[in-house]
């Protein structure tokens, strides 16, 4: 089912995060730069600054070789979508 391809696509995520070296917060920030919120938003869920928030993007960018938000998702829908004939 879905969630559970959704639950293991997660379980992907966090262990490459793992892997990058990321923090917990570095962590959370990236998961909700792959979900397409803005560094204003996620500095309101997360009642911090959106320059603190951009400075921790940069970092995360660095940990996993991307060069922003665009491949960070890319990276990982890459992953998600290996194998699948878009012929069909």
């Amino acid at each position: 089912t879905v969630q559970v391809a959704s639950g293991e696509l997660l379980a992907v995520i966090y262990n490459r995060f793992k892997e990058w070296g990321l923090t917990p917060s570095e962590s959370e920030i990236a998961l909700l730069l792959i979900k397409g919120l803005t560094a204003q938003e996620i500095a309101n869920i997360r009642d911090s600054r959106p320059g603190t928030v951009k400075s921790q993007s940069s970092a995360i960018y660095q940990k996993g070789g991307v060069r922003g938000r665009n491949e960070l998702a890319a990276y990982f829908v890459e992953d998600l979508l290996a194998g699948v004939s878009l012929a069909d």
